[in-house]
């Protein structure tokens, strides 16, 4: 029932569209089997005793009944499509929007590679079942239905007969269920680490060629994707042998009925036309049961896929504040014996840590790799929560303790290059979408970018990956500018100068120094440059 409820949920958006469809497959249906009704009254009536005026109207309406059924498909066609893409939209938007509120740096980290795929692979899957498999479910078994009745009404023996096949078919369905889906959550999880190791690979290409490590990480891939083929094809063989028994059975039906109708045609107790009819409807009654069956594993295979997505959606969420957030920008910090440590560490990271950042204050926060110092800018941007001791922003009027929904008093600029794919308008734009360009020249000035001005497309240059087509120093500036749109009041600025020369250095702190006088700023640094400029120097 949890996949009954999950699947109804997230069908939200195209219920009306399954409908509608479900209604167009039950006219398709009606208009099949007007087909083999009118086909027996066209084979022992129409054509021996009827007119050339009956004839013709009788053909007239098998056209017309074939017509209509090609019409109807390619208009179910069409929804399933529109439907498809709506679906498969809506969810990804949906789990893409849910892993902003995931809580960062916790023991339940999922690889990026990882995530990629279930945002492809697992929401294809589902959307397929959602849009495509359970409204042509509901139709196939309307069209058995509908077969068997008519059926029932040449001969009812017959139509038992061929129906007692499907809680045959039922039974054996159930016992494949269990093994089938597993095979798919093993297929799946092999997919995602293909995902990350492809994706890391790239991410890091340059350093893997520098290490001579090519054929290496090529052969752990191999090997990788054998693992995968042999999950795959161990899938297709269970599933090709399932579907032989099930084919043979309903292979021996069809001849069931083909001998049965032989033997009446023989004895004189059914005619021509009711023989034709016979044939038609087992196909019509068997072709359903095959449908199920063929949709169950693609079912079983979603309901993996909602595993792995509900995962993603139902991870632990960020901690928000209960009270009310500061309405005007708080300016100062105080930390109160802050204690924390990481869920798969064995060290406090912070220990007992406390200090008043004041109002404007410019304070340099010192020492070796490791120590903690990153860590500490996670806990004032609310990533993650003290195990000990508490964090307040405050302005002149209140006081609020650090969360989530204190983020936005913050200005971070966090170290290295953070650009993304996109023009450098774009990537400024992150911090502050409805920036003008003023206002984004400003800040790039501020942070030494005013090379921007001198690129051919200027704020509308395309970079890529990384911002690939810009050094490594240029990049970084451009990171600062976007982080410095912000309206925050207090700094978090992290081995901003990392990668620049000593010269653009001091001149990008001097800016910064002299542009936000009455901030407070917080830096991260190894280098003096910075730390003489300070009020004060934090080393830890």
């Amino acid at each position: 029932m949890r996949y009954v409820a999950w699947l109804w949920h997230n069908m939200r958006g195209i219920r009306w569209n399954s409908a509608v469809r479900i209604i167009i497959g039950i006219g398709q249906v009606g208009l099949g089997l007007l087909m083999v009704w009118l086909s027996r009254l066209f084979i022992d009536e129409t054509i021996r005793t009827g007119s050339d005026e009956e004839v013709a109207w009788m053909v007239g309406f098998l056209v017309m009944t074939v017509v209509g059924g090609v019409i109807l498909r390619q208009v179910y066609y069409f929804m399933t499509t529109t439907a498809g893409v709506y679906q498969t939209n809506a969810l990804r938007l949906r789990i893409f929007s849910s892993l902003f509120r995931r809580q960062l740096f916790s023991d339940k980290t999922i690889h990026s590679g990882d995530v990629t795929s279930r945002l492809a692979k697992d929401i294809e899957q589902v959307s397929t079942v959602t849009t495509d498999t359970l409204p042509q479910m509901a139709v196939t078994m309307i069209q058995l239905c509908g077969a068997f009745l008519l059926m029932r009404w040449f001969d009812t023996r017959l139509a038992w007969a061929l129906l007692l096949l499907t809680p045959l078919a039922i039974i054996f369905g159930k016992l494949i269920a269990r093994k089938l889906r597993q095979m798919t959550l093993d297929i799946r999880q092999d997919e995602s680490r293909i995902q990350m190791q492809v994706q890391e690979t790239m991410e890091h290409n340059a350093v893997l060629r520098s290490l001579g490590s090519e054929q290496w990480v090529t052969e752990r891939l191999d090997s990788m994707q054998q693992r995968l083929r042999g999950n795959v094809m161990r899938r297709t063989r269970f599933t090709v042998i399932t579907r032989l028994v099930m084919g043979c059975a309903f292979g021996l039906g069809y001849l069931l009925a083909f001998i049965w109708g032989g033997f009446g045609l023989r004895n004189g107790t059914i005619t021509f036309g009711v023989m034709t009819s016979f044939l038609q409807l087992v196909g019509m009654i068997q072709h359903p049961i095959l449908q199920l069956l063929n949709m169950v594993p693609g079912i079983i295979h979603a309901t993996a896929s909602i595993d792995r997505l509900s995962e993603l959606e139902h991870a632990d969420q960020e901690l928000a504040s209960h009270n009310k957030s500061i309405s005007t920008m708080a300016e100062g910090i105080r930390m109160e014996h802050v204690t924390f440590r990481y869920a798969k560490g064995d060290r406090l990271v912070v220990n007992d840590f406390t200090h008043h950042f004041p109002v404007g204050s410019k304070t340099s926060i010192m020492g070796e790799t490791g120590i903690g110092k990153t860590t500490l800018f996670r806990l004032l941007l609310g990533f993650i929560q003290p195990i000990n001791g508490s964090i307040y922003i405050y302005n002149k009027v209140r006081e609020e303790v650090v969360s989530s929904e204190t983020r936005s008093h913050f200005v971070f600029v966090p170290q290295g290059n953070s650009l993304m794919s996109g023009t450098i308008r774009y990537n400024l734009q992150l911090a502050k979408p409805d920036a003008a360009d003023e206002e984004l020249l400003a800040v790039l000035h501020t942070a030494c970018a005013d090379f921007i001005k001198e690129l051919p497309q200027g704020l509308d240059t395309e970079l890529g990956e990384r911002g690939s087509g810009l050094s490594e120093g240029q990049a970084q500036r451009i990171a600062i500018a976007r982080g410095l749109l912000c309206p925050g009041n207090i700094l978090l600025l992290d081995e901003i100068s990392s990668s620049l020369d000593e010269q653009t250095e001091q001149e990008l702190y001097r800016r910064i120094f002299a542009a936000y006088q009455e901030k407070t700023m917080i830096f991260i640094t190894h280098r003096s440059t910075v730390s003489e400029l300070c009020d004060e120097v934090i080393r830890l």
